[in-house]
């Protein structure tokens, strides 16, 4: 099985790595920074045990695992809606190149004018046939493409050396990104119905900027949208894994938490049959989300625990430090070089 959401630091690549290293006969299995799950999906086991100290990501988890009807059909309209929104540009391509001409030209004399123009614009588009008539805020829709279509255009004022090709590439960028800010408005909104609300989750972070789940002062999802690189990429395949048997069983199976992964750990009977995997934050971005963040002394406790308080097999996978090699090196472990990754490895006491 695949992963159904894209999350930061995902193993999913490492897998021809991984998989063999790990027992062929596990009892329970234990994974306490589970994120998109490419691990988890992939092993075998009598039975799973899986925790993320994001609520959000295990809320979504537990969703598909009560078999939320409402929620899959909700994903249904996101992801047509998505690919309905690039016909709808195509329709409109020549409209948008003419306000980009009309800028370029000076007839807008500032950023209001502009706006103001691209506004009445969007304001004729017509929407019914992008997102169900009960997801359409007319408003908010299209102050959002309005918003990010202006953007877009002031972006290129004055760079004459533009083919044609990337300035359509930039507009249509502009457009897209407009959808993917309203459907993160759908997330925010405080008020909205679990069903749509985590479909929304599903699909942000599956168009979100390298899979990351950041949040502002106010607890509002901030992440931008990951780029042109994600215009044409659609959720089919999630979406089929979400609704598989395949998936429902193994969730069936499965128990899911949300807490931090020291108190995940001590909560568990886990014996020497049973297996955990551990692949902590890569504490790659700082101060962006703390769900990529592990210092230190996170480290330090964890080695402690992994090292002293679990009969347990168990692997981790981790970049190398000389903080990390001083943890680890000379007790006995193997210690293996993932060569895909610079400077990182497999550490396993079996």
């Amino acid at each position: 099985m695949k992963p159904f959401i894209r999350w930061y630091g995902s193993k999913e690549e490492d897998l021809e790595v991984i998989l063999p290293l790990m027992p062929e006969k596990i009892r329970n299995y234990y994974e306490p920074f589970v994120g998109g799950g490419s691990c988890y999906l992939s092993v075998n086991a009598d039975r799973y045990f899986i925790n993320d100290k994001c609520k959000e990501l295990m809320k979504a988890y537990k969703l598909i695992d009560g078999g939320y009807r409402m929620m899959n059909i909700y994903l249904d309209v996101l992801n047509n809606a998505w690919k309905k929104s690039d016909k709808m540009f195509d329709t409109l391509k020549g409209d948008i190149l003419h306000l980009k001409f009309l800028c370029d030209v000076g007839k807008f004399s500032d950023r209001l004018e502009l706006s103001k123009a691209v506004a009445e614009f969007a304001k004729k588009i017509k929407y019914s046939g992008l997102f169900d008539r009960t997801l359409t805020e007319k408003e908010s829709l299209i102050m959002s493409i309005a918003h990010n279509l202006v953007n877009e255009i002031l972006e290129m004022r004055n760079k004459d050396d533009l083919k044609e090709q990337m300035v359509e590439g930039n507009l249509r960028l502009g457009f897209k990104t407009g959808i993917y800010d309203y459907i993160v408005e759908l997330y925010n909104d405080h008020d909205q119905k679990d069903s749509l609300k985590y479909a929304a989750f599903i699909f942000i972070m599956n168009y979100s900027e390298k899979g990351l789940f950041c949040t502002d002062e106010c607890g509002y999802f901030c992440t931008q949208y990951a780029g042109k690189r994600y215009n044409g990429v659609f959720m089919d395949d999630q979406i089929i894994e979400i609704k598989s048997n395949a998936l429902l069983k193994k969730l069936g199976n499965t128990e899911i938490s949300s807490y931090d992964y020291l108190t995940f750990l001590k909560r568990q009977n886990i014996d020497k049959d049973d297996f955990i995997f551990v692949d902590p934050p890569e504490n790659a971005i700082e101060d962006e989300s703390p769900y990529t963040q592990f210092n230190d002394k996170q480290h330090k406790m964890l080695a402690d625990f992994l090292l002293n308080k679990t009969k347990a097999r168990w692997m981790l996978t981790v970049k190398e430090s000389n903080y990390i090699l001083d943890l680890y090196q000379g007790k006995g472990l193997r210690m293996i070089p993932v060569r895909r990754r610079k400077h990182y490895m497999i550490i396993t006491n079996y």
